[in-house]
């Protein structure tokens, strides 16, 4: 996993750090054109139905930017992370099972995520902590009348639903 944390930030790890957070800004009022999940898949030997969790997010954006979300690989926050970060991790997690381990499903054309493409991303919203610092485990993806709710899984991973706002 990525450490995106500066040497002198000394943002908690249940905190978004600066960097993540310049980051949500620059893709505020941009065009969503596509999302896509990338699901970790954990196969038993023994012939069981794999379990799988959504490890990451990837919204896609008409300026041919993406923004990744993931749960992490310990599932106790949510990061901002790269493509080669995602790609490092899947490379990583084939050598040691021996197959793939991540799975990229186009999510564009479910019910959830069809009213927010070709709409404009106006903002994510963040809950703050008794300090005043953004938190990490929830965001709340506003397309005006579309609002997206992004949070940890109580087991692993990440969820995504329609905010009830």
């Amino acid at each position: 996993m990525e450490n995106l944390a500066q040497p002198d930030d000394y943002t908690p790890p249940e905190c978004f750090g600066l960097e993540e957070l310049e980051t949500f800004q620059s893709f505020e009022s941009q065009l969503l054109a596509d999302v896509n999940y990338y699901l970790w898949l954990n196969q038993a030997d023994d012939g069981a139905i794999p379990y799988r969790f959504l490890y990451t997010l990837e919204l896609v954006f008409d300026s041919n930017d993406s923004l990744l979300l993931s749960s992490g690989e310990d599932s106790e926050a949510i990061r901002v992370i790269t493509a080669e970060t995602l790609l490092e991790t899947a490379r990583q997690l084939q050598r040691l099972h021996g197959k793939i381990s991540i799975q990229r499903i186009s999510a564009g054309a479910q019910p959830l995520w069809q009213p927010a493409i070709g709409k404009i991303l106006e903002g994510i919203r963040l809950s703050r902590n008794d300090a005043g610092l953004y938190l990490n485990d929830a965001l709340l993806l506003d397309f005006g009348k579309r609002r997206i709710l992004v949070q940890l899984s109580e087991k692993e991973g990440l969820e995504i639903a329609m905010s009830r706002e």
